[in-house]
């Protein structure tokens, strides 16, 4: 007698007092938190716990399906759960009940976007002779360091013909894709929110123009290929590299100057993100100090 595959949910285990849950889909292994508070009273401890996990999913939810990060781990953990634990070590932000519903995400500098074996794509903020601010990869072009140009790349075809060359990068091989990340901080009323564009070139011979291409703008700097439009304090930036033969990526972190993120980290963000689930004990650090009474 053979047997049906279940690929209903079944929960195979919960961290008792975090609120947190496992359970497996299709024969992988999902984490989730609840971002309703409990009706039990919750410690300090647990309730940053909490926080740090609601946080990191809103992060993941904010990348369109089509573009999640890319998680080659070592392990073989699923993208979902490598990306969550690639970024538990970034501060931990404290955002109300009512934000944590409407799924608030703070852009955050060295934000894990991807992970694995691949060559890392260095890239940094640099400033061209006209004012502009970009960020400056070290993928070489091929054209003089002494020039900046702007590059017109409309399709695979073109980046594969400025960047495919074993003398320049030898680290990239025909069919490797490189995915381009734009993040913007927005406030949807008193919301923060992680608006996220991505486009992704996979170095071919396709000469298809692709239109997420026209809102981006590319340069040679240095005789490296730089990224235009970074002005916005309030952006950031990643590039990550996918080697399709190798199946697996380059581990790359968000570059931003963004700084929004440092208003939700503070104890008096604290103290209100935890009065807005009502259930969480005050120890004496929330509460305010009442004079001292005097001794007769």
């Amino acid at each position: 007698m053979s047997k049906a595959q279940n690929t209903t949910l079944v929960f195979i285990g919960r961290i008792a007092g975090q609120g947190i849950t496992f359970y497996r889909r299709r024969g992988k292994i999902i984490a989730r938190t609840s971002t309703r508070a409990v009706s039990d009273k919750q410690s300090l401890g647990q309730f940053k716990t909490r926080e740090k996990m609601r946080h990191s999913i809103a992060l993941w939810k904010s990348f369109c399906s089509t573009y999640k990060p890319l998680m080659t781990a070592s392990d073989g953990a699923i993208a979902y759960n490598a990306f969550l634990r690639a970024n538990s070590a970034l501060p931990t932000v404290y955002l109300s009940k009512q934000q944590a519903q409407q799924g608030a995400a703070l852009l955050m500098p060295r934000m894990v976007v991807s992970e694995g074996r691949l060559p890392e794509v260095e890239y940094d903020f640099a400033v061209l002779g006209s004012g502009e601010r970009v960020v400056l990869t070290n993928l070489l072009t091929g054209i003089d360091e002494r020039e900046t140009r702007g590059l017109s790349i409309g399709c695979n075809d073109d980046l594969r013909q400025l960047l495919c060359s074993r003398s320049r990068n030898p680290q990239l091989m025909p069919g490797d894709k490189v995915r381009f990340y734009h993040f913007e901080q927005r406030m949807q009323d008193d919301c923060p929110k992680v608006m996220v564009n991505c486009c992704e070139l996979a170095l071919d011979n396709d000469p298809r123009q692709n239109p997420a291409l026209q809102s981006w703008q590319f340069y040679s700097h240095d005789g490296r290929l730089a990224i235009g439009g970074a002005d916005d304090e309030n952006t950031g930036w990643a590039v990550v590299l996918f080697g399709e033969k190798e199946q697996s990526a380059s581990t790359q972190k968000v570059l931003t100057t963004c700084r929004l993120y440092e208003q939700y980290t503070t104890d008096e963000a604290l103290a209100q993100a935890s009065e807005s689930y009502g259930n969480v004990e005050k120890p004496d650090m929330l509460t305010p100090d009442l004079p001292k009474r005097k001794m007769d």
